[in-house]
């Protein structure tokens, strides 16, 4: 008995006898795959590629890091973000703090050119018995920027939108609060560490109009409009 002659794979595929159809050739058979396009050029943000990585310090558990916040294309970096919250915990509980506080922060010391910013206290629990004030809920950031006086960064501060102000003047204080908000709030304390009891209130009578205003492109370093 005569076997049939074996099947050409062009017959396999089309399920023809390969004596009533001609096989295809190989480029009818493998599609060749075009070039592939050329990736696009990375976006770059002329205001955030000009910032330099600022020194954080955190006196109390003497802990610091080199922290650059913003990418070059301009959006937060959320592993400085994360470094930031880690340099400045009380202890090793870490407590998550508002990122418009961390921006605002870092947008004075950017303004003032500082290379270094002290912070004094970020998170911290509420007494016993007391309300939560903006550091219980991790809104708030006292800080200083070596260099560069309390006044000067408060005045600046104030500027902000939806912000909450401090400046304490005591000798041993001499720090600046400042603390994410929607309602923006001033005001200046001499009392000793740990005592309020001198704290006044700084009137602001463009504050509302500012807040009114707000967007989230206010809590940028200046020059991002330019």
């Amino acid at each position: 008995m005569l076997l049939a002659a074996p099947l050409s794979v062009a017959c396999i595929l089309h399920g023809t006898n390969a004596a009533r159809e001609p096989a295809p050739s190989v480029a009818a058979i493998v599609q060749v795959r075009p070039e592939a396009s050329p990736l696009p050029e990375p976006v770059v943000a002329p205001w955030a590629a000009a910032l330099e990585p600022i020194l954080v310090k955190n006196p109390n558990a003497e802990t610091e890091a080199r922290i650059l916040l913003y990418k070059k294309d301009g959006s937060l970096d959320a592993a400085a973000v994360e470094a930031f919250v880690r340099v400045v915990a009380r202890d090793e509980r870490v407590h998550p703090i508002k990122v418009r506080s961390i921006q605002l922060v870092f947008k004075a010391a950017y303004h003032f050119h500082a290379k270094e910013m002290v912070v004094i206290s970020a998170y911290r629990p509420a007494g016993r018995g007391a309300r939560k004030g903006p550091h219980a809920v991790g809104a708030a950031i006292d800080f200083q920027l070596p260099g560069v006086g309390a006044r000067s960064v408060a005045a600046y501060a104030r500027t902000y939108a939806r912000a909450g102000v401090g400046i304490y003047t005591h000798p041993k204080t001499q720090f600046v609060h400042v603390d994410a908000r929607d309602d923006s709030y001033h005001w200046v304390d001499s009392s000793p560490p740990g005592r309020t009891y001198r704290e006044q209130r700084v009137m602001d009578p463009k504050g509302g109009a500012r807040d009114a205003a707000w967007s989230a492109d206010a809590d940028l370093p200046e020059g991002v409009a330019d």
